[in-house]
């Protein structure tokens, strides 16, 4: 039974959309990881039939690349974000054409619904929702990531997360510099980082964006060279 839109928060729904295993639906193109919206907005209005999304007015700047911005509510909450209208490479279009700005629309829908937690652990570089995560039962709160509890400033959350990461990326005494290292340190972390996702949105993608970074000099180090 769908609850009503006063029972819900920015807890409840993720902790039932971050459950989700999405993996059958996900598609891989030149190293990344889609989503496909249909679906995704399938999902969603098993949930939460209220739901609604908009697109914003793209932003462009002096060079004619584009940006577009999606809002996602659900009852009284709401999700935003954006996306860059990009090539099959990745890298931002110069004067893109309607069928580009149409198409990074509906990408951007589906990534602002892995705000609320639905796929999110893709973009996080991960095949699976945390085994923890089961659809019908409470999140447990890792032991482990006591100590890296965050503290109720949105900021001092951030930096806290980020020395985590960057100390393990830099300090010479760790053994398991490796993606699955990176992954593995996320998950005893994931309590902080849901933490900041729903205090600060902004804090979260930066978040994100820096463990990106990390994965993909992971990633290099890892390959053979060519």
């Amino acid at each position: 039974m769908t609850a009503s839109k006063s029972k819900h928060t920015y807890a409840s729904v993720w902790q039932t959309l971050s459950a989700i295993d999405c993996s059958e639906k996900a598609e891989k193109k030149n190293g990344l990881t889609y989503l496909s919206w249909a679906w995704a907005w399938g999902i969603l209005m098993e949930h939460y039939p209220e739901a609604t999304y908009q697109f914003l007015n793209e932003e462009w700047d002096s060079e004619g690349r584009a940006t577009v911005w999606c809002s996602v509510k659900i009852g009284e909450l709401d999700r935003l974000m954006w996306l860059p209208v990009m090539d099959y490479k990745n890298k931002a279009i110069v004067k893109p054409d309607t069928r580009a700005v149409s198409d990074t629309r509906m990408r951007c829908l589906t990534k602002c619904l892995a705000m609320y937690g639905l796929g999110h652990y893709i973009y996080a570089g991960e095949d699976l929702p945390s085994q923890t995560e089961t659809a019908g039962e409470p999140k447990p709160e890792p032991k482990k990531a006591a100590k890296h509890e965050p503290a109720p400033n949105a900021d001092d959350t951030l930096d806290i997360l980020i020395s985590t990461f960057n100390k393990f990326s830099e300090d010479p005494e760790t053994e398991n510099q490796t993606v699955a290292g990176l992954e593995d340190l996320y998950r005893k972390n994931v309590g902080a980082i849901t933490q900041l996702q729903e205090s600060s949105p902004e804090d979260y993608v930066q978040l994100m964006a820096h463990l990106k970074a990390m994965k993909a000099e992971l990633q290099s180090k890892e390959e053979p060279n060519a």
